[in-house]
């Protein structure tokens, strides 16, 4: 997998094949928090960690 280092998140997701709506039904975020998220205009550890847990990321 590659990651664009501009915008990992973002590139995250869209190798999970989620879309921001789908992955708002699976995290619990709203698609503005997810949208925010990736572009950096919100800087939230909890929500960044429920995003990744959802995208199936687990934390060593």
């Amino acid at each position: 997998m590659t990651i664009n280092v501009s915008n990992p998140i973002a590139e995250l997701r869209k190798s999970t094949g989620y879309s921001v709506e789908q992955l708002s039904l699976v995290s619990g975020l709203t698609e503005l928090e997810i949208t925010k998220l990736e572009t950096g205009a919100l800087v939230d550890p909890a929500k960044l960690a429920r995003l990744m847990s959802a995208a199936g990321i687990r934390r060593a």
